[in-house]
């Protein structure tokens, strides 16, 4: 992390005499995303997002207020709120678990798939019943300085053992047009609504410095830009133990209709791959020193194309396409797009049928025949043994459709997922074709859901969700059928 470390101390040098303001950032999970999406699909807010969250309280609240909501000012000097979200979770789940890499189709990937993990930011999981409790805590000095904790306890049977964890602790603060953060937090990268194929939330906290514009800014009368810079430290278990990953993501939008994306992710260092120095490590990022694939290999890369469109006159609809690549093979660009990349087409409809209170998604993925694996990095693209893109793993597709229904204080959430996952094989011939060698078994995912949302009173909140699912060729096994299900509930207070 010294690189990390010289890198935001200059950023902060730099820019130590702009104004300040900070606050901690809005869970992932907080309907007040769904709040602002359904607020840009009726034409009350402009593109504000960047491909990035989470944003923070002041910036959400920031938003409200220009769409004519009501904002929310830090109080002056020190100010401190111990509890600031709290969390009681109980589930029961009867899952299998299958490795990504199994006896018939061995990957060069650690992780697992199982529906109860998935999108969970890296919380405890799987079969067994379990409580879990977080605790969200913050503190900070006037809109200047802000520093947030969770504290997460866990206990429960099977897989999920007893312990308290350190879920995430970070500050951040803006300094003039910038915004920094250092400590363990989330983070989620491109235009999905659901998934994300390049760093989503099914990737626990990482442990980053992070340096980015704190909101769009204008680069002419039609156009605004966003910039992101992530240093971090993967968490075990890597192949290469302490190897880092920087992100660098930049993002264009236009006339407030069309927002273009690019994102790298980088993984490399740690103990027992090559050494860097701060030279070879900044020209790494624009080419790679070895790409032999072997001991000296330098580094790991996934770059990531995205585009979005909002159609105002299709009810605020939001159309959106990833493209990441784990080669771009540039000799064979073609063969990269179609076995080598991950791509994602999704429509978001966030304010449709009456009040235009509910929305709808629906996703369609395909991902790479060995995406997020690489040699020698054998633990894959991974943070805590969790991917850190899709959750459905290498050379798997999908289709999904998830609605919302909101009924005054009680949201609902149906959803259904059809999944194939593939166990063919490949060969990659160096800056040459890739072609299918072997045709396996494919294994086929049915899986629904449903959630709600129940307003209490002001501040507390009851959460329920119960999903099924039903494997056939499971760990591409002919004949191998599996069926998992599952139920959790949640209450949460927010004082």
């Amino acid at each position: 992390m010294i690189v990390a470390c010289r890198i935001a101390i200059a950023a902060i040098v730099v820019l130590v005499a702009a104004p300040a303001v900070a606050s901690p950032n809005v869970s992932l999970d907080d309907p007040i995303y769904d709040r602002l999406a359904a607020l840009r699909a009726r034409g009350e807010l402009s593109s504000y997002l960047g491909g990035f969250r989470p944003l923070t309280w002041r910036r959400a609240h920031a938003l409200l207020v220009a769409a004519g909501g009501s904002d929310q000012e830090p109080p002056p000097g020190w100010w401190v709120a111990p509890v600031e979200r709290a969390a009681a979770r109980v589930s029961v789940i009867d899952e299998q678990v299958r490795p990504y890499s199994t006896a018939i189709r061995p990957r060069d990937l650690t992780g697992a798939i199982a529906l109860s993990c998935e999108h969970e930011e890296g919380r405890p999981c799987g079969a067994g019943a379990g409580l879990v409790t977080e605790l969200d805590s913050s503190a900070g000095y006037g809109p200047w300085l802000s520093g947030a904790i969770r504290v997460r306890a866990r206990a429960g049977t099977s897989g999920l053992d007893e312990g308290v964890d350190l879920d995430r602790a970070y500050v951040n603060a803006e300094l003039g047009p910038l915004a920094v953060e250092a400590g363990r937090d989330v983070l989620v990268l491109g235009p999905a609504s659901r998934t994300q194929l390049a760093w989503g939330d099914h990737a626990p906290p990482l442990d980053h410095v992070r340096i980015s514009t704190a909101a769009p800014f204008a680069l002419g009368s039609a156009a605004r830009g966003n910039l992101l810079y992530v240093v971090g430290r993967l968490r075990a278990p890597q192949t290469f133990p302490g190897n880092l990953v920087t992100i660098a993501r930049g993002q264009l939008d236009i006339a407030n209709t069309v927002e273009l994306g690019m994102s790298q992710l980088l993984q490399l260092g740690g103990e027992g791959a090559r050494s860097l120095g701060l030279v070879d490590f900044v020209l790494e990022h624009v080419r790679r020193r070895d790409k032999s694939a072997g001991p000296t290999d330098s580094s790991n890369r996934r770059v990531s194309f995205d585009v979005s469109a909002q159609i105002p006159e299709l009810a605020g609809a939001r159309f959106y396409y990833e493209l990441v690549f784990e080669d771009l093979r540039r000799k064979r660009w073609m063969d990269a797009v179609r076995y080598d990349a991950d791509h994602l087409v999704g429509v978001e409809l966030a304010a449709i049928g009456p009040g235009r209170r509910h929305g709808l998604v629906v996703e369609w993925q395909q991902t790479g025949v060995r995406s997020q694996e690489h040699t020698p990095r054998t633990t894959g693209f991974t943070n805590a043994g969790r991917v850190v893109g899709s959750p459905l793993g290498p050379d798997a597709q999908s289709l999904y459709v998830g609605g919302r229904i909101a009924l005054g204080r009680v949201t609902v959430r149906p959803w259904g997922e059809v999944a194939g996952l593939s166990s063919d094989t490949y060969t990659f011939v160096d800056h040459g074709p890739i072609t299918r060698a072997t045709v396996g078994v494919t294994e086929r995912r049915y899986r629904a859901g449903l959630g709600g949302r129940l307003a209490i009173r002001r501040g507390w909140i009851l959460e329920t969700e119960a999903i099924v699912e039903h494997v056939s060729s499971f760990a591409f096994e002919p004949g191998a059928h599996r069926n998992n299900v599952g139920a959790t509930a949640s209450v949460i207070w927010q004082p």
